[in-house]
């Protein structure tokens, strides 16, 4: 397994295919895809756990849920967002997320990077944010976590759907 820097502060993970090709050769190629697809879930659900910890961590009430004038929305850990590409060829973790309407995940940036001292024209104080980092902290930690387990996770699922087929 050799991880690659592909910029943007993306990696790219490639792992060890002999064995996983041997298994990947029993199944169809839609059963292949959602195997490879439930392993990436799993291997990348783990940076997504850490950054939502890190986050209630950081965050008054980044936990809970809320309602603003009959309108509820969902607690703000929960807006951290995952993917796993349709034809199964990645994932990833991303705090913005533009296809949701509602969505509050704009303010995780905030979080993340911190605002400057903000006061409106008539001089009322808005304050600060402080930065707290909980999004690439999570990623510093336990990217490597990540890695290491998605062969595992890949080969898993992979001989969970042979079994099924058998």
């Amino acid at each position: 397994m050799s991880d690659k820097y592909t910029g943007r502060n993306l990696y790219r993970v490639e792992v060890d295919a002999k064995k996983v090709n041997e298994l990947l050769d029993r199944l169809n190629d839609d059963e292949a895809r959602k195997t490879i697809k439930s392993a990436l879930r799993k291997s990348i659900l783990i940076i997504r756990k850490q950054a939502q910890d890190n986050l209630v961590s950081a965050v008054t009430d980044a936990e809970f849920a809320s309602t603003k004038n009959g309108v509820s929305y969902k607690a703000l850990k929960n807006e951290i967002n995952l993917a796993v590409y349709r034809n199964a060829s990645g994932a990833r973790v991303d705090m913005i997320d533009r296809r949701k309407k509602g969505s509050r995940a704009y303010m995780l940036k905030w979080f993340e990077s911190g605002t400057k001292e903000r006061a409106t024209k008539k001089g009322a104080n808005r304050g600060n944010i402080k930065v707290s980092h909980f999004f690439s902290n999570a990623v510093k930690t336990k990217q490597k976590e990540a890695e290491n387990s998605l062969e595992k996770n890949i080969i898993d699922s992979i001989m969970k759907a042979a079994n099924r087929k058998k």
